[in-house]
């Protein structure tokens, strides 16, 4: 099985796009990268997947999961 996620990328023209990983084609192209990462955000919620925030220079800044986590944070007490 593999694992799906959303990424979102600086786009070939101007501005930032939201891939799904394996996809040729952006999901939503926007304008600003904190657009595509309010969206990105949104459909990693619904559809319970990872989201990978990229630089500008394709290297990965940030990486959120928002389904089910194999290695979730314990719980702090």
């Amino acid at each position: 099985m593999t694992r799906r996620s959303n990424h979102v990328v600086p786009s070939k023209a101007d501005g930032w796009a939201v891939k799904k990983s394996g996809a040729v084609k952006a999901s939503r192209n926007f304008d600003t990268k904190e657009e595509a990462v309010k969206y990105g955000r949104e459909l990693s919620k619904n559809e319970k997947t990872e989201l990978y925030i990229h630089k500008s220079n394709g290297m990965i800044q940030n990486r959120n999961s928002y389904g089910n986590d194999p290695n979730p944070p314990r719980d702090r007490k």
